[in-house]
């Protein structure tokens, strides 16, 4: 049987995902990416993750190419407000129980509906899994402000839950939509982990199929076929293109959508001598006005993430840099806008746009290549 030249472009979660499910059902294909992981980046020693930090038990799908490392145990974090510094089982909780009891409740209802809709995201997008939930459809479409309101949870956030949600994707929790808001707070009643991710395992299948290189432009001609130039100076053509990249990537080399707005962040990772009223085990998190964030890694390095202003000197007596860095943006997180994971014929994108997570991005490579298969 013959099969029509298939080309992925980007070694991301979504790209190893759609190159896995082909190449389960011998599908020949090319992936062409600058790097295997994308934005799920790690120390130059491999033993610290900058993007993707943690991963939950619920992610079942890229379980298996993970090891875990430490059970992450947000609860030991410390939470500074001015000079004030407290930890999430302290007196001042007390008051916010009710609160806290109305958060679970909601938070145990979004696990459940998350878990019903990812066992049919390899077959079925996931803005019509959505859109056809009630549930999820309010939340996905709805602002968490307004959801802290309903659940009387002001209180609440301000004291604790906003820091630790900028930790996650650096901007006002009030922000994003709910279902960001309760996707990320699932780490409360499901375990999580620091994690090693196993690329070599996962990508062993099709290893010799990955070409290291970065695409530059893409034009179709009126035979309907891709063309790709890459930075190298190769030009690849295809009857197939997927484009696995983040979407402000694959707005500059296809016709554009519209997306949701994004985030950017900074971060360094070092080795030094904090300050000592922040020499505390775990995390520091502090209030959004600070945009700041600090991990205490097992190893003693440090993680800091800050938002517009770099405040290292703050935080910090002394420090060694091991990585400075940033991603510009980091997440899309700002609106509800869906993208078509097929905006043209034999044009596809398979990235983690319409519901943002690790695991949710890998099921969504896996359904981008359901769809080349149902067409072939």
């Amino acid at each position: 049987m013959g099969f029509p030249n298939i080309i992925i472009v980007g070694g991301g979660l979504n790209g190893l995902g759609c190159a896995k499910r082909l190449t389960e059902k011998g599908v020949p294909f090319t992936l062409i990416t600058e790097n295997i992981g994308g934005r799920v980046k790690m120390s130059p020693d491999g033993e610290t993750n900058y993007g993707a930090y943690y991963i939950t038990a619920d992610c079942h799908t890229i379980m298996p190419y993970i090891k875990k490392m430490n059970l992450v145990h947000f609860a030991k974090a410390h939470f500074h407000q001015g000079k004030k510094q407290y930890r999430v089982y302290s007196f001042r909780m007390i008051k916010h129980i009710p609160a806290a009891i109305r958060l679970l409740i909601e938070i145990f209802r979004f696990r459940h509906h998350v878990q019903k809709i990812r066992k049919q995201a390899f077959h079925t997008a996931y803005r019509d899994l959505i859109e056809s939930d009630p549930y999820l459809k309010k939340y996905y479409h709805q602002k968490a402000g307004v959801f802290i309101k309903q659940h009387g949870l002001e209180n609440f956030t301000k004291e604790y839950l906003e820091q630790f949600l900028w930790a996650a994707y650096f901007t006002d929790p009030r922000e994003v939509s709910t279902s960001i808001f309760l996707g990320v707070l699932l780490t409360l009643i499901v375990p999580s982990y620091s994690f090693v991710f196993q690329f070599d395992k996962l990508i062993a299948p099709f290893k010799k199929r990955i070409t290291c290189d970065t695409v530059t432009e893409i034009s179709r001609g009126r035979d309907k076929r891709f063309t790709l130039k890459t930075a190298s100076g190769k030009s690849h053509r295809c009857d197939i293109l997927v484009l696995a990249t983040p979407m402000n990537i694959t707005n500059t080399l296809v016709t554009p959508q519209k997306i949701k707005g994004g985030i950017n962040v900074n971060y360094y990772h070092i080795r030094g001598k904090i300050k000592k009223k922040y020499d505390v085990k775990w995390y520091s998190f502090f209030p959004i006005k600070d945009e700041a964030v600090i991990s205490r890694e097992a190893n003693g390095t440090y993680l800091y993430f800050y938002g517009r202003k770099d405040r290292i000197v703050h935080y910090f007596d002394s420090w060694e840099v091991i990585t400075k860095d940033a991603w510009r943006p980091a997440l899309f997180f700002l609106g509800d806008e869906y993208i078509d994971e097929q905006p043209e014929p034999n044009l596809f994108l398979a990235n983690d746009h319409n519901v943002p997570s690790t695991e949710d991005a890998f099921i969504n490579g896996h359904y981008v290549a359901n769809l080349i298969l149902k067409q072939l």
